[in-house]
Parts: structure tokens; C-alpha cells; sequence
């Protein structure tokens, strides 16, 4: 079994973005993934039902605080319900091979920065795929000799056709 985790905004009032989560959830699916996310809606919901509609399998890993203040993700296989953010972060890090970032707020950040900290820090062999992000190097909290830790898409067609 090979395991790809997506991080992505819990909210998403794009249609075009929405759409693309489903395309990259289908594309994870035929890949042989077993698809793993934050379990709830916006990006983590198209990403799920993309997985679904490919008849893929989908994990949500979700919080027990947020039990009864998120929507719930009617795509999912199965729901993993944590118990803090740390054991969130850590189911939803396990195991995976492949890191796909699409547009986020601050809990995609904090997803995509433990990775490349253990990516740099740890030495993890995985690869971490930032779609949608341009222009990192402009970010000066950044260190231009840490992007070459991650693969950086503009589009999701790019990452399609460079995976």
C-alpha cells in the first residue's frame, strides 16, 4: 500500500479550485494511492470525492474538538477521529510518500511546514507538492537553499504532467 496525504483550505468558494481538488483526488486514485486528509470540507472534501469517484479509498483524519463544529465529508472510506492536533498531525503524516499542498490558511501552513521540517531536519525521503504557489523565493522567512526541498507547481496540469 502507498499513501499520498493532501492538505488544503477547509473552505473553498472557488468553483475552479473545488473542481481541481476533485480532479487531483481522481488522479491520486488511479495513481494507486490510498488518499489521506484532514476528514472535513472545502479541499479536503473535493479531494475525497474525486478519490471516491476514481473508487479509490480515502482516510479523513479528523479532531475530536471539531466533532461537532465542522461539516462533515460524506466521501470518505473511513474517519480516524484524533484526539489533539499532535496525533492529527501524526496519523496524517504516517505512512505517506507524497505531500500535496493545494491553496490553505494557517492549518495548511502548519501542515506543510512540519513536513519540510522533517523532510530537512530528519532527512524523510517523501516528496512535498505545493500546487497554486508562486514566487516563494520573494518570502524572506524562507531560506532560498530550503526550496529545493519541495516541488513547486503552478497548476495542477503541471503537477500532472511532471508527476
Amino acid at each position: 500500500m502507498k499513501f499520498a496525504t493532501t492538505f488544503g483550505a477547509s473552505k473553498v468558494e472557488d468553483e475552479r479550485l473545488y473542481k481541481e481538488g476533485i480532479e487531483l483526488g481522481k488522479f491520486l486514485a488511479k495513481k494507486g494511492y490510498i488518499v489521506k486528509c484532514g476528514g472535513y470540507g472545502g479541499l479536503m472534501e473535493a479531494v475525497s470525492r474525486g478519490v471516491r469517484e476514481e473508487g479509490g479509498e480515502v482516510i479523513g483524519i479528523t479532531l475530536k474538538q471539531f466533532e461537532d463544529i465542522r461539516d462533515k465529508n460524506p466521501y470518505l472510506t473511513n474517519k480516524i477521529v484524533a484526539n489533539d492536533l499532535y496525533e492529527r498531525l501524526k496519523l496524517l503524516i504516517e505512512g505517506s510518500e507524497i505531500f500535496v499542498i493545494q491553496k490553505g490558511s494557517i492549518g495548511t501552513l502548519n501542515e506543510l511546514f512540519m513536513v519540510w521540517a522533517l523532510k530537512y531536519g530528519l532527512g524523510y525521503n517523501i516528496r512535498i507538492c505545493l500546487i497554486g504557489y508562486e514566487n516563494l523565493e520573494n518570502y524572506n522567512f524562507i531560506p532560498k537553499e530550503r526550496l529545493k526541498d519541495i516541488e513547486i507547481y503552478k497548476n495542477l496540469k503541471e503537477f500532472k504532467k511532471r508527476f
